[in-house]
């Protein structure tokens, strides 16, 4: 398994984990049963810390071209034809 793989998989379990924790926790706390609060949401930090290092993994484990990404270009409006100065010049 490469790393890339493993990165992703550490998002996925990750943030299932935290999710769970959260939920159940919350659930548990809302409830009856005072005595699993604690442990359910101690997955939370788990699971965060967890989908941090795959995320890492992802970013820095990635294929890369040699140059940057080119910055996107403006979207042209179909009026862009029309050459409208931005300040009104005064002529002497």
């Amino acid at each position: 398994m490469n790393l890339l793989r493993l990165g992703r998989w550490l998002v996925v379990g990750g943030g299932a984990l935290a999710a769970l924790g959260m939920i159940t926790g919350f659930m548990t706390m809302l409830g009856d049963e005072q005595r699993y609060v604690l442990n359910l949401l101690g997955l939370v930090p788990v699971g965060v810390l967890s989908a941090f290092c795959g995320v890492i993994l992802v970013v820095m484990t990635e294929p890369r071209g040699r140059e940057p990404p080119a910055e996107p270009e403006p979207p042209h409006s179909p009026d862009s034809d029309r050459s409208e100065p931005s300040e009104p010049s005064e002529k002497p």
